[in-house]
């Protein structure tokens, strides 16, 4: 059975975490509009395989990162430790998935 500062411990976890739904919106507007039409500008030489890679390293990155803040929560409520800085670092990771990402759909459009 969980504590009173147990739950207090991971409602602040999951307070934190609103920065990271917020960097993952923010970046996923950028990836989008980074993305949606480039196509067009390069079609004929192109390696789609290369950016639908890139894609699915941006969001897979993403998902971990929110899967960690999640296990962070879980973590703070039975320890009663603060966790805090898990969904801070995740919100960086998103951002870092993101140049990776963007890097590589830029490898792939030949650029």
């Amino acid at each position: 059975m969980s504590t009173r500062s147990g739950r207090s411990a991971a409602a602040s976890v999951l307070a934190v975490a609103v920065i990271q739904v917020v960097a993952f919106a923010i970046t996923t507007a950028i990836w989008v509009g980074s993305t949606i039409f480039a196509g067009g500008a390069c079609a004929p030489r192109c390696d789609w395989s290369g950016a639908d890679l890139a894609g699915v390293v941006y969001y897979l990155v993403a998902v971990v990162m929110f899967v960690c803040t999640a296990a962070a929560a879980r973590f703070a409520r039975r320890t009663e430790k603060d966790l805090t800085w898990v969904p801070l670092a995740a919100s960086a990771g998103i951002v870092a998935g993101l140049l990776i990402a963007l890097r590589l759909v830029q490898a792939a459009m030949g650029s």
